[in-house]
């Protein structure tokens, strides 16, 4: 996770990576799900990631140390209606049509002694998007899939790519290993400015319903 957080015209540069992220992860989940009927579907991809981390700061002047507890909280939500130009025994192509919500909540609080000062902050906004969707069955077994989209709205610029190979192991189950790199650049109100990338490696696994 990288990129620029800033308010009031300022800005902090923000550089995330796996293990820092893994390191003061409390909790994550990313899904995805998908009902078809012919050639029209609706997929639904969320992802969210809830971070923490506690500290304790010197400072200089001060007998005690500085308890500092943080917190941020991402929630995106992404709806699209698809629609399928080309499907076979080789492959398929869907065309992506919906919006991106995006919720992004921040804590800080410190503590020395008996004083405790906090602050906190929240941001929601949605974005709408295009894009599609491309799968190749390389084997019976063996298949590549490719997402992309762009967009914009409440944010400047949108877009993600998500990419990977998946083995079928039954009707039902398949596994995969993919790659996702989501990014956005937020200009909001009184000044709050986020640019953001969130990247890493996609280890799922599908059960297909029907």
């Amino acid at each position: 996770m990288n990129g620029v957080v800033g308010f009031g015209g300022r800005g902090v540069q923000v550089d995330q990576s796996f293990s820092d992220i893994f390191h003061n992860l409390k909790f994550g989940v990313m899904g995805l799900s998908e009902v078809r009927r012919n050639r029209t579907g609706i997929i639904t991809d969320l992802i969210y990631i809830r971070l923490g981390d506690e500290t304790a700061t010197p400072i200089e002047g001060l007998q005690n140390t500085i308890d500092v507890k943080t917190s941020l909280n991402t929630f995106t939500l992404t709806p699209y209606l698809s629609y399928r130009i080309v499907g076979g025994d080789r492959g398929s192509i869907d065309m992506l049509s919906g919006a991106r919500y995006y919720h992004i909540g921040a804590s800080i609080s410190g503590e020395e002694g008996s004083g405790r000062v906090s602050f906190s902050t929240t941001d929601n906004w949605a974005d709408f998007v295009e894009g599609g969707r491309f799968k190749l069955n390389l084997t019976p077994s063996i298949g590549a899939f490719f997402l992309g989209d762009v967009g914009g709205g409440g944010s400047a610029l949108t877009w993600q790519v998500v990419g990977g190979i998946g083995y079928k192991w039954s009707k039902r189950w398949s596994t995969e290993l993919g790659y996702r790199r989501l990014y956005f650049d937020r200009r909001g109100d009184h000044g709050l400015h986020i640019e953001q990338t969130q990247q890493g490696l996609i280890v799922g696994a599908t059960v297909r319903l029907r």
